[in-house]
C-alpha cells in the first residue's frame, strides 16, 4: 500500500531532533524520499543513521538556514539528485525567554534571524523550483505564541517571530496558489522536545500541564499528522490555512 507522500522529495529544515525529526520520520513512513537538514551535524548523522536502519529513503545535509549561500546550495544540489522538490517544511527556530524590557536588539536580531528570515530564504528558494514544476508544497512551522504572546516556549521576541511567520505564510500563500504551489503552516503548543524541557524549571513545567484541556503534554509525533496532510493531495484545496496543534491550550 502506498503512503501518502509516496513518490515524492521533501526537505525538513530543524530535522536532527525534536518536531522535525519527527517529521522526517513521518514523511519517510509515508514514503517521502526526506532530505534533513540541520546544523547540529553530531546529531544530523545520528538522526539519518536511525532512520536509515529502518531502510527508508534519506539523506542529511548540514545547513544553516541564516546562509542564503547555503540554501542555495543545498536545493539545488537535492534537485540535481532527485529532479524535483515537492515539499518543504520550515521547522528549524530557536526559543527566547528575554523579556521585552532586558531585550536588545542583538536578542531580536538573532530570533527573527533564525525563526523568520530563515524561512523566507527557504521558502523563495523552494518556490523557485515548485514553480517551475506548476506543483509543490510548503509547510511553515509557527507557534502557539503567535496567538496568545507567548508563554513556555518565549515571550514577545519569540511571539513576534512566530506570528510573522503565520502572516508571510497567508501572504506566499496567496502569491504562489496561481502558480500551483500551496503554502500553509501549524501552530504547535505544549510538545515536549529538547527544546522546551531541558533547563525549564520544574514547577513552571507542571504548572503548563494544569492549563492544557487534555492534561497531558503532547508529543512530536504528533504534530506529524498534519504536516502529512498539508503536504499530501489530500489537501490539494487548502491554501494559507494554520492548524492548530495544542491540546486545546489555546482556542478562538
Amino acid at each position: 500500500m502506498n503512503g501518502k507522500l509516496e513518490g515524492k522529495v521533501v526537505i525538513v529544515t530543524g530535522a536532527a531532533k525534536g518536531i522535525g525529526y519527527a517529521l522526517a520520520r513521518g514523511c519517510c513512513s509515508e514514503g517521502a524520499a526526506v532530505v534533513l537538514c540541520d546544523v547540529d551535524m553530531e546529531s544530523l548523522q545520528k538522526a539519518v543513521s536511525d532512520l536509515k536502519k529502518d531502510d527508508f529513503v534519506c539523506e542529511g545535509k548540514r545547513l544553516d538556514v541564516t546562509v542564503e549561500k547555503d540554501i542555495r546550495a543545498v536545493f539545488s544540489d537535492v534537485f540535481q539528485t532527485y529532479g524535483h522538490i515537492d515539499g518543504l517544511i520550515n521547522n528549524a527556530g530557536i526559543a527566547s525567554k528575554v523579556g521585552f524590557l532586558e531585550s536588545t536588539l542583538s536578542d531580536f536580531e538573532k530570533v527573527i534571524r533564525v525563526n523568520l528570515m530563515s524561512v523566507y530564504l527557504c521558502s523563495r528558494e523552494a518556490a523557485s523550483y515548485m514553480t517551475e514544476q506548476r506543483k509543490g508544497s510548503i509547510v511553515n512551522i509557527a507557534s502557539v505564541a503567535a496567538h496568545n504572546g507567548g508563554g513556555l516556549m518565549g515571550t514577545s521576541l519569540y511571539a513576534a517571530s512566530k506570528g510573522a511567520v503565520i502572516s508571510f505564510s497567508k501572504g506566499i500563500a496567496r502569491e504562489l496558489a496561481p502558480f500551483g504551489v500551496r503554502v500553509n503552516s501549524i501552530a504547535p503548543a505544549s510538545i515536549d522536545t529538547p527544546m522546551t524541557t531541558v533547563g525549564r524549571n520544574p514547577a513552571e513545567y507542571a504548572a503548563t500541564i494544569k492549563k492544557i484541556p487534555l492534561g497531558r503534554r503532547g508529543k512530536p509525533e504528533e504534530v506529524v499528522g498534519p504536516a502529512v496532510l498539508l503536504l499530501s493531495d489530500e489537501s490539494s484545496f487548502m491554501v494559507g490555512v494554520t492548524l492548530d496543534v495544542n491540546g486545546g491550550v489555546y482556542m478562538y
